[in-house]
């Protein structure tokens, strides 16, 4: 099993960082029932 990444990169823990700070703040005030997949788009062939 071989996976790629469509940014070329891992996801950190500062992008998950960075997400839920987006959810915690007011700017996320209209957001509900969100999935968010923070994979850096890596798919696993």
């Amino acid at each position: 099993m071989k996976a790629r990444s469509v940014l070329g990169r891992v996801t950190t823990l500062a992008d998950v960082g960075n997400a839920a700070a987006f959810f915690a703040s007011d700017l996320a005030g209209a957001t509900t029932g969100t999935v968010v997949n923070l994979t850096s788009g890596t798919v696993v062939d």
